[in-house]
């Protein structure tokens, strides 16, 4: 899996990167990928793929975020994508608990206390799993029906963090790929 963080520029989610090839066509990155940037959120009704969200008309929006975008081009399966990521998010929190902050991981959000730090999503295209994960650098721009907490907030810096996750997150599927090549059938 390919890593790669962008630092000098911003990039807006709208949710259109959650396409397949997405980071093949913007940055001639073939194959497994992870693209990690930071800028705003806002979700189009036509991007979302949530249908949860769509039918109760919930607005996917923060004004700073960091963003990953992992695609998988291996068996395209949604309850694999689902387990994928959990799993990032799983590991997500053990690093912030590392830093001293305490998390709690509801379904595939993070949570500060009752405030949400995370939104995410996973699907598949009929080539690759795609997974969007995304946490608020500060809680301004989200919607006035959720409380939400950001990295500032928790004192963490933003530009170390995106390097420092998005390298764990690599490892972590690096391992899990090579651990499920290392073991034999069972007759």
């Amino acid at each position: 899996m390919e890593l790669l963080v962008i630092k000098d520029k911003r990039i807006d989610y709208d949710g259109s990167a959650i396409r397949s090839h997405w980071a093949y066509r913007n940055f001639g990155i073939l194959g497994d990928s992870l693209v990690v940037f930071r800028g705003r959120c806002d979700v189009k009704v036509e991007e979302m793929v949530d249908i949860e969200d769509l039918r109760q008309r919930k607005e996917i929006k923060s004004d700073d975020m960091i963003h990953y975008i992992i695609e998988v081009f291996w068996h395209p399966d949604v309850l694999l994508a689902s387990v994928l990521q959990k799993l990032f998010i799983a590991r997500l929190c053990e690093l912030f608990s590392e830093r001293g902050v305490k998390v709690e991981r509801r379904g595939d959000d993070i949570y500060v206390g009752d405030k949400k730090l995370s939104i995410s999503i996973a699907t598949v295209s009929p080539v690759s799993i795609k997974i969007h994960i995304g946490i608020n650098v500060t809680s301004r721009g989200v919607p006035q029906d959720v409380k939400a907490i950001g990295l500032q907030e928790l004192g963490i810096d933003p530009e170390e963090f995106m390097e420092e996750s998005g390298r764990i997150l690599v490892e972590e599927f690096l391992k899990v790929r090579k651990d499920s090549m290392k073991v034999r059938w069972v007759l």
